[in-house]
């Protein structure tokens, strides 16, 4: 292992039918796009990304995880709704919404407060959970690409049951990022 590794804290998810149907629509509908589409296979609800984390830092962190969720029990989440990030005008970022749960919103600050504990900066960002589809190079027609988003119906994508969060290594690659499970922490 090299001096540092990047790290985050996930919720895996495996995609049913209707996300995978949804991850294609997008793919035709912006197809003439330079977009960065994520593989179904790393699909994932970031909980906390951590950036370089030392060896130290990992075994620390991997221990105050497996304090903290050894009594947390499993809790549904629901994909619901469309959305995108955008930064001047330009849209970077497509996604799946979540359905807001009490259990994720208790538990993101916990987890920081152990990150934090670690050694590592605080997150300045406020957690909006999403599920990353694509990542956005450019759009051809930025109207066109906000009127399809935005027409896009509410509706339930599909009801996943968080059975364990996951300390993952990324490691970025030409041809995507790769994500390697460092330690998995089962929930009641």
């Amino acid at each position: 292992m090299r001096d540092h590794i990047r790290t985050f804290i996930a919720i895996k998810i495996t995609p049913n039918m209707e996300v995978l149907k949804l991850l294609q629509h997008f793919k035709n509908q912006f197809s003439n796009d330079r977009i960065n589409w994520v593989d179904p296979n790393n699909l994932h609800l970031t909980l906390r990304f951590i950036g370089n984390t030392t060896r130290e830092q990992l075994y620390e962190l991997a221990d105050r995880l497996e304090d903290l969720l050894s009594d947390k029990t499993k809790f549904e989440i629901t994909l619901k709704g469309v959305g995108y990030f955008k930064s001047r005008n330009q849209p970077r970022v497509l996604f799946i919404k979540l359905k807001e749960s009490e259990e994720l919103l208790q538990l993101v600050p916990e987890i920081e407060k152990q990150v934090v504990a670690c050694g590592f900066d605080s997150e300045q960002k406020t957690f909006r959970p999403h599920l990353t589809l694509g990542r956005i190079k450019s759009v051809e027609n930025r109207n066109r690409f906000f009127a399809i988003i935005d027409e896009m119906p509410t509706v339930e994508y599909q009801k996943v049951e968080v059975k364990e969060l996951i300390l993952f290594q990324s490691i970025l690659k030409q041809t995507g990022p790769e994500y390697r499970p460092i330690k998995t922490f089962s929930l009641k």
